[in-house]
């Protein structure tokens, strides 16, 4: 019988959040050992030492947008983006079994994921809301409270592990609210035979319509940028790195693109080329969620 493969993951947060989460999600043949991380800092200092195998970090949600912090710890480091993986997050209320919403007094949960609950907690004036680190501690801490008037914010994953019921089920204002999260490898690795996508940084000369030609050349081979982001440069006035991610059907027009961009820029480092997530599904679930509103 062939055994289970193993797998040292660092996550930034703690069993049942989202990061542990897309982890499953990603690895679902695997045994995965999860390391926890306060923040996005520690998480890329776990990989640093060795202490994980992998690292799964957040990049881009599509609320609150690009985690611009998460570029800076990838060029800083220079990890390697070697995949990537969507999740559809929804956002549960939950409490010990037996309450309810006449019994809350007080919900904790991690800002952002309050934030992107407003419309629903706008219904309950009278509930205290608590910020903390992460979602998943906050399940933690109300399971371990075990008081009826407090709540939480926090995945079904969390629910099931800290054995708390949900009251209310997908309370998120917007129900498409997706995050985007790498793959991340302490080193470069060889891009997979299926790769399809590449994640880059450029970096021009201040000068009118250098970023224009970058954007000629792309459409000049017909390549498809997914995503356009600018990073001033630290020290350098009107400086900035651009963070590009390219799709494309084969290497080698990735390539032959590259070779054409190096020719316009004075920076070209590459973080990933890699087998692009399978959206279908989301694109699926955003088509009939358009019909039913």
């Amino acid at each position: 019988m062939e055994s289970v493969k193993s797998l040292r993951v660092a996550i930034q947060g703690y069993p049942g959040s989202f990061h542990e989460v897309a982890a499953k999600n990603y690895w679902p043949e695997y045994n995965l050992e999860l390391i926890p991380a306060d923040s996005f800092d520690i998480l890329g200092e776990l990989l640093n030492k060795d202490e994980a195998d992998v690292a799964v970090m957040a990049i881009e949600n599509s609320i609150a947008g690009t985690i611009l912090q998460n570029y800076r710890i990838l060029r800083e480091n220079n990890f390697w983006v070697n995949g990537e993986i969507y999740l559809h997050i929804r956002h549960n209320l939950l409490a010990i079994e037996g309450t309810s919403l006449d019994d809350i007094k007080e919900v904790s949960s991690h800002p952002m994921a309050i934030n992107q609950c407003r419309h629903f907690l706008s219904r309950f004036p009278q509930w205290k809301l608590v910020e903390s680190d992460d979602t998943a501690l906050s399940a933690q801490y109300v399971a371990e409270k075990r008081k009826k008037s407090k709540a939480c914010i926090a995945s079904s994953r969390a629910a099931d592990i800290y054995g708390l019921s949900i009251l209310n089920a997908a309370i998120e204002t917007n129900k498409t609210n997706y995050t985007r999260f790498f793959i991340v490898n302490k080193v470069k690795t060889e891009a997979p035979a299926l790769a399809d996508k590449a994640s880059i940084y450029i970096r021009i000369p201040d000068k009118k319509g250098q970023l224009l030609k970058v954007l000629e050349v792309i459409q000049y081979h017909d390549l498809n940028m997914s995503k356009l982001q600018s990073f001033p440069v630290v020290g350098s006035f009107r400086e900035y790195f651009f963070h590009l991610d390219i799709e494309f059907e084969h290497i080698d027009q990735y390539l032959g693109l590259k070779e054409d961009l190096m020719n316009l820029t004075f920076d070209y480092a590459e973080i990933g080329i890699y087998k692009s997530a399978d959206t279908s599904a989301i694109v699926g679930e955003q088509k009939n969620l358009k019909k039913v509103s």
